[in-house]
């Protein structure tokens, strides 16, 4: 599309004397069929922990060693060799071979059937012709039922990969089940974890009756087409397997919900498995082609994927295809967060528009060898969006102690290709409107990338027992730094942004204050600006970006990058802990960067009275009042001096009439001394809790001491 490889070549990987890489802009503007006003995520995450593919199983095993060597060439930074499938050979015909090419990049053809099978009593009306199933799935372009869609499965990949994959595949059935539908489902009111509020409902997988009834309607609709499949050529890699099959069913998927909706849920796992008649040659002896690996999904959806009047999106079919290629879920599985939200197929980009699903993420594509990566050294660089022709991601490396192996990448996502979609609801999120201003875009993504994070991700058990917990925790494998701020992706799902608009501390799945400059015209990032690009294990990561502008809409970003020592900063946030009157207060403010060996103080303002500041960045003591307290600190290293403001609420405590009856009447005073120690404060303050600061509490807090109590001869304290 209008950039030949050689020129792309060279524009990728020379530096000018003034420091500009330039990256072509080609704007390919995909809308989906059907807009949304709001941004919203499905009512429950439709993935159900503890379904996945075999260790092995589709081509885990080949990807396995492409995603070591390219580890170890970026670790190398044989930046030449790291990104030679692309430059010398990306949108080279695909149509024979091996599945896995020679060297460190996924490569080939993925062959994959689909199955489609009817239920005894389905709908004469939910059968739909093979042919249309080709075409969405399969076809090279959109054509027939997926004529006016962006994409088709095979369309879709072939343009994430830069034409490095070729998914090819053929329709076959419907296979004709003997039973009724819930036989294979599962009776309703005999299974629990559902996720939908009060559902019983079975839907193939919520206990183990119900997964056996559901995997028994797979190997039905398998033993009713085996003999009209040949089954060798969906085995790419030889191994005796078929690399992945595709099932569909009739009716609307289980995940739509809500109670009531019995139907098969989508999903991914393996068979038994299940022995075709078909014979291969492995390791010299010959066996039976098997089948294991699947994904199960509904046949229908349409733009919001629960249309039963429409067929199949892609959304769902490329997610899961995206773990046979062994790429972990980037959105948090325990739910605490939203991960890396809608910015990647494998996070939440499968739900932004299921005809037209977004793009990978570029720490992803880079585990497949499907993205050009560029190293950065200080200077001035002007960056192009995604191409149809190839992408690159810009790679800034940490400096000085690394233990956790981090790294940043740098991305340019538009409204172009498949991000289309995304960035438009973005922006509606943003505006909270169906219509937001035509200047709203994209712009610059910054990814945090913690390889230990990754690596404990996918090789220990995670809370669900799975393998599958990259950004789960207080540190995520890859993060998204977002320059407005507000954290709504890192905040807790079950308090909403939307219908308004995002504010600190509620969630989405991505709005447009997040790509710098964003909405919020954030121009700088650095270890002192909030977001910072701090390190997880040491704080100081060595670079900061300035200048970040966009040039044209949709088009490409500039900015500075600036490498090297790095200026000292005060990486404690504003808002610190809060406090209790008289109760005892301490936290440890942080520095990092600069030279070490850090004095601390406050040079305006004051700490709430009764709390100080040690040189050494500690600010403790035990508030004598209520209220906000303001106030400017200061570090030094002997050569900088960096300083924050910082705000601490002190609160009154909350105690009970019996707490306090237990303190002066009933009971020892306890032994921390902080509840007596705020009575005496809001009381006389003579240093000793005593009847007149019982009286001024009753009186001060509307409490009336109960009958019986020997108010007037309470003992008295020296």
């Amino acid at each position: 599309m209008g950039t030949s490889r050689s020129s792309l070549e060279d524009r990728e990987f020379r530096v000018k004397a003034r420091h500009t890489l330039l990256l072509t802009v080609v704007a390919v503007v995909c809308l989906p069929g059907a807009g949304r006003s709001q941004q919203g995520p499905p009512r429950v995450r439709r993935e159900i922990s503890g379904f996945d593919f075999r260790k092995d199983g589709v081509w885990r095993k080949q990807v396995r060693a492409v995603r070591s060597a390219r580890q170890q060439l970026l670790r190398q930074r044989n930046f030449p060799a790291l990104n030679a499938p692309l430059v010398t050979g990306g949108r080279a015909p695909r149509s024979q071979g091996a599945p896995l090419a020679a060297g460190p990049a996924v490569s080939g053809v993925l062959r994959v059937p689909a199955i489609l099978f009817k239920f005894k009593n389905t709908p004469a009306s939910q059968i739909r012709p093979t042919s249309q199933f080709d075409d969405v799935l399969f076809a090279p372009t959109p054509t027939g039922a997926s004529a006016g869609r962006p994409y088709t499965y095979a369309s879709y990949y072939a343009e994430l990969s830069n034409g490095l994959l070729n998914v090819q595949g053929q329709t076959y059935g419907y296979a004709a089940l003997d039973s009724n539908e819930v036989t294979y489902t599962g009776v309703p009111g005999t299974c629990t974890g559902n996720p939908y509020t009060g559902s019983t409902d079975c839907n193939g997988l919520f206990s183990p009756n119900a997964v056996a009834r559901m995997q028994s309607a797979l190997t039905e609709a398998l033993r009713k087409l085996d003999g009209q499949i040949d089954w060798t050529q969906y085995d790419s890699d030889g191994d005796g397997f078929v690399d992945l099959v595709a099932f569909m069913q009739p009716a609307l998927d289980g995940a739509c919900g809500p109670r009531g909706n019995n139907h098969l849920w989508a999903h991914r796992f393996f068979l038994g498995p299940y022995r075709t008649h078909s014979t291969t040659v492995v390791n010299g002896r010959t066996v039976n082609v098997q089948v294991a690996d699947y994904i199960l999904e509904s046949g229908v959806g349409g733009a919001s994927g629960c249309d039963t009047t429409t067929i199949m999106p892609i959304g769902t079919v490329a997610h899961e295809t995206g773990h046979g290629f062994g790429l972990p879920d980037l959105y948090d599985t325990d739910e605490s967060s939203e991960g890396v939200g809608e910015y990647s197929l494998m996070g939440s980009g499968n739900y932004t528009s299921p005809f037209s699903p977004s793009r990978m993420d570029v720490w992803s594509l880079n585990e497949l060898g499907w993205v050009v990566v560029a190293p950065l050294a200080s200077g001035a660089y002007t960056f192009g969006p995604a191409q149809a022709t190839v992408d690159t991601a810009l790679f800034v490396p940490v400096t000085g102690s690394n233990p956790r192996g981090e790294y940043f990448l740098l991305e340019n996502r538009q409204r172009v290709l498949s991000d289309s979609a995304m960035i438009r609801y973005h922006c509606q999120a943003w505006y909270a409107s169906a219509n937001p201003p035509a200047s709203c875009g994209g712009g610059l993504i910054v990814w945090h990338v913690d390889s230990a994070q990754i690596a404990d991700g996918v090789t220990t058990p995670g809370p669900n027992r799975d393998f599958n917990h990259v950004n789960v925790g207080p540190i995520h494998g890859l993060e998204s730094i977002q320059a407005d701020g507000f954290g709504n992706l890192d905040a807790d799902p079950a308090r909403r942004c939307y219908p308004g608009a995002p504010v600190v501390g509620c969630s989405d799945r991505g709005d447009a204050g997040d790509l710098y400059p964003g909405t919020t015209g954030n121009a700088t990032l650095s270890i002192a600006t909030l977001p910072s690009d701090g390190l997880n294990a040491t704080g100081c990561p060595g670079f900061s970006l300035d200048t970040i502008s966009q040039v044209v809409p949709n088009g490409a970003v500039r900015f500075v990058l600036n490498t090297g020592v790095q200026p000292l900063a005060v990486t404690t946030v504003p808002q610190l802990p809060g406090g209790q009157w008289g109760y005892s207060y301490n936290t440890v403010l942080r520095a990092t960067c600069g030279g070490g060996n850090y004095r601390w103080s406050v040079v305006s303002g004051t700490p709430p009275p009764g709390v100080g500041l040690s040189q050494g960045g500690v600010l403790s003591g035990w508030p004598t009042d209520t209220g906000t307290y303001t106030f400017q600190v200061s570090v030094t290293d002997q050569t900088q001096t960096a300083g924050r403001g910082m705000t601490l609420h002190v609160v009154e405590p909350s105690l009970t009439l019996q707490q306090v009856l237990s303190l002066e009447f009933q009971g020892p005073a306890l032994a921390n001394g902080d509840q007596t120690r705020y009575l005496d404060l809001q009381g006389n303050r003579n240093n000793t809790f005593d009847i007149g600061d019982f009286l001024r509490w009753l009186g001060r807090t509307g409490n009336v001491a109960p009958a019986g109590v020997p108010v007037a001869t309470a003992r008295a304290r020296p």
